[in-house]
């Protein structure tokens, strides 16, 4: 994997390369930028890496400048020490955002997250994401974890589940997230050929679905991937339904 490193503060660089090679020795920096001046120089005479990392207040302009000059197909992991950039960082094409001191298993997280992308190369020889815009359905959470903000694709939900008046969505790598939308909202949110409400408290995505058992009384037992503590069922009245979901 290729990538660029844009910062302006040189320890704060060596740190991010040392931690890259860390958790994969075959990552290669091919350069580090600290200026939006260096930034357009390099990217006007170099080919894309696969992956920008970049800092928001750079020596001379934000890093936002920078890329509202260019076009650039690559996915960028913003690291900064401030938070209140994160919508507008999530308006270009980034992946995630970490702020500083970064700790290497958000990295290693982050990381993961750009290589569960699906890419596929053209002619020209550079790289755009597959996963094609759903009209009118969420496209991805911006979400908190910890002290971090987090950028979750609809693509990575697993299920969305309701508990002691919290709603939480949990992702295919088992990530938990606590989340401000009921599963009432969330119906109108995502795409219904994608997701199912099999009862009040689960909402749950075709891929999730591990088996499917027959149970007394007219339900469906579910097996999901994740799995649950809990068991989990399709609820009497919403059986015919969830058939004709998986039949459609």
């Amino acid at each position: 994997m290729k990538v660029v490193i844009i910062e302006d503060e040189i320890f704060s660089a060596e740190k991010l390369s040392h931690l890259l090679q860390q958790i994969n020795p075959s990552i290669e920096v091919l350069a580090i930028l600290p200026s939006v001046e260096a930034g357009l120089t390099w990217f006007k005479n170099n080919a894309e890496p696969d992956l920008i990392f970049s800092d928001i207040q750079l020596e001379d302009k934000d890093s936002f400048e920078l890329f509202a000059q260019l076009t650039i197909e690559a996915p960028i992991i913003y690291t900064t020490a401030f938070n209140e950039y994160a919508l507008q960082a999530f308006k270009q094409n980034s992946i995630d955002y970490l702020l500083k001191p970064i700790d290497v298993d958000e990295l290693r997280t982050a990381l993961q997250k750009y290589e569960n992308l699906e890419y596929r190369i053209l002619k020209r020889g550079k790289q755009v994401p597959v996963e094609k815009r759903k009209e009118g359905f969420r496209e991805r959470f911006l979400l908190k974890k910890g002290s971090m903000l987090a950028v979750v694709k609809i693509s990575e939900v697993a299920y969305f589940k309701s508990d002691q008046k919290l709603s939480f969505l949990i992702t295919h790598d088992n990530q938990k997230y606590v989340i401000e939308q009921t599963l009432d909202q969330l119906m109108d949110e995502v795409d219904p050929k994608v997701f199912n409400r099999i009862s009040r408290s689960r909402l749950v995505s075709l891929e999730s679905i591990k088996k499917i058992h027959n149970h007394f009384n007219g339900r469906l037992k579910l097996e999901l991937n994740p799995p649950e503590e809990e068991e989990v069922f399709v609820s009497r009245e919403r059986v015919q339904g969830f058939k004709d979901w998986l039949d459609s």
